[in-house]
């Protein structure tokens, strides 16, 4: 459904295309770069797999490019974001429990380091963004109509404009201290009907540390959806 509302926002944005493979040395006959091999494991059963389109304007000056774009989220704090423009890799940015590493695939170029993430590269800060939990006041992060999202650094103006869908949800989760309805249904996309329904006689109180609170399932394709 997502991406029905995105076509008018890509189809925009269609024209810059032929622009970005000039621009990364793609154009012609030439062999895009492989994607960098990311280091985590997304089949664990604690990962949380959203997945839609949007449009990356690196700068005010610059057009916006569209793509595919993919967040995974996990319940220990770890994230991986990856922006795509088939069969062109653009972006892979994975945060670990004390690391972090950028690939930019088209550049040939990656930055890692241990500790907090740098706070001016996009694909880094934006799963914070994503959740509400920004410490920093450069970074913008807004729901728009139609459940989309706008998300800009205010310092720079580079932006992101799209939609997600959750696609897969672990089965259970951990009620941690701190937490509530809103930033659970915030963590994995879900409303806080879809929540109350897959936990039937939950009261006022349920959302307390240590309760363990069942997750809604994400229907699996129909067989005929799966055929290639």
């Amino acid at each position: 459904m997502f991406e029905v509302r995105f076509q008018s926002i890509a189809t925009k944005f269609a024209a810059v295309w032929p622009g970005l493979l000039v621009m990364v040395g793609l154009a012609g006959c030439a062999t895009p770069p492989a994607p960098a091999p990311s280091t985590m494991d997304l089949s664990a059963p604690t990962w949380t797999i959203r997945e839609g389109q949007a449009v990356w304007k690196p700068r005010p000056d610059r057009a916006g490019i569209a793509g595919d774009l993919m967040v995974a989220l996990c319940q220990d704090g770890r994230s991986l974001v990856q922006f795509s423009k088939t069969p062109v890799p653009i972006a892979l940015a994975e945060l670990g429990s004390n690391n972090w590493r950028v690939t930019f695939a088209a550049e040939r170029r990656t930055k890692q380091g241990a500790g907090a993430p740098p706070d001016d590269v996009l694909w880094l800060q934006f799963p914070d963004g994503l959740l509400g939990r920004h410490s920093t006041t450069n970074w913008y992060f807004a729901k728009t109509k139609d459940d989309a999202w706008h998300f800009e650094n205010l310092v720079t103006e580079e932006a992101l404009d799209g939609y997600l869908t959750t696609v897969r949800l672990p089965r259970l989760h951990l009620v941690r201290e701190g937490e509530t309805l809103n930033r659970i249904t915030r963590f994995y996309g879900v409303s806080a009907a879809e929540l109350r329904a897959v936990n039937p006689g939950a009261t006022v109180n349920w959302i307390r540390p240590g309760n363990i609170i069942a997750l809604p399932q994400i229907p699996a394709p129909a067989a005929a959806e799966r055929a290639p």
